[in-house]
């Protein structure tokens, strides 16, 4: 009688599960099912869910303006992983190994940066950056995403960091190490998993950001979140097209996150039980 009270209960999970994994699957597989369909059965009402496909969309991607917006978005993501990486994780070392004035502070001033959302700030960073000519502009752009992704880096590079032996790195001061060489030759190779795990997120969330440059970017810097828009006209919807675009821009997230998975999890959990 227990044993299948269990396997009631197992398959009522199991059951709860699979209905689950429909639901997020379903707006996925729109997307495709759009994306290859021809304009005329892709904008049918009602829809027609299965039609002949086509690869013209794709085509027409490549061949318009939402080229350049794909490789603006390229180029802004790579331009903020690096830099962020560059002062975040030092930033992050020092944070877990060091011991200094108003650390508890900066360290709670970093924690609430994670809560605010972007639109308290976006209007003073939007005249700060107008007096000094970085609307759109590259440079401003990877400024404005470093704002928000620069105290997460910190936080989650704290928390490898501390995770990791300091005998390790006193033996390495003991056999004539500095400071910076023991940080370097020691703490960050073996801190470099959780390192990568950072920057795929930072990807992540800098391929995805869409309301920073829909106020800072312009035509020259536009990125493909905000290009996708320009799908939608004044009387009529190009749903091949857009659920096209859309793909480029799912299909690398979905990957990262695959690749990214645990230190989501770490991260949405970082400094849970230690301080």
């Amino acid at each position: 009688m227990r044993r299948s009270r269990q396997r009631v209960a197992l398959g009522i999970k199991i059951a709860v599960l699979v209905l689950g994994l429909l639901a997020i699957a379903v707006p996925y597989l729109w997307i495709v099912l759009t994306a290859l369909k021809r304009p005329v059965d892709a904008a049918s009402i009602p829809p027609v869910i299965f039609s002949p496909t086509t690869l013209n969309n794709f085509m027409k991607l490549f061949n318009g303006k939402y080229l350049g917006s794909l490789i603006n978005t390229v180029i802004i993501a790579a331009s903020t992983t690096a830099l962020t990486l560059l002062l975040g994780v030092p930033a992050g070392y020092a944070f877990a190994r060091g011991r200094f004035p108003g650390r508890e502070f900066l360290a709670g001033w970093l924690l609430f940066s994670r809560m605010v959302p972007p639109v308290i700030f976006i209007i003073p960073l939007f005249l700060f950056f107008h007096n000094l000519g970085l609307i759109d502009s590259f440079t401003g752009l990877t400024l404005a995403y470093m704002t928000g992704l620069l105290p997460f880096t910190i936080w989650m590079s704290a928390s490898y960091f501390a995770d990791l032996p300091v005998e390790i790195e006193d033996a390495a001061r003991v056999d004539g190490c500095t400071r910076l060489q023991s940080f370097v030759l020691t703490a960050l190779p073996m801190a470099l998993p959780g390192i990568v795990t950072v920057a795929n997120l930072i990807v992540i969330a800098a391929w995805g950001e869409y309301f920073v440059p829909l106020i800072l970017a312009g035509p020259r810097t536009t990125p493909a979140t905000v290009g996708v828009v320009n799908y939608v006209g004044y009387d009529t919807v190009n749903w091949g097209g857009m659920a096209a675009a859309a793909l480029t821009l799912v299909l690398p997230v979905f990957l990262m996150t695959i690749a990214a998975q645990r230190g989501l999890l770490r991260g949405l959990t970082a400094g849970a039980v230690k301080g």
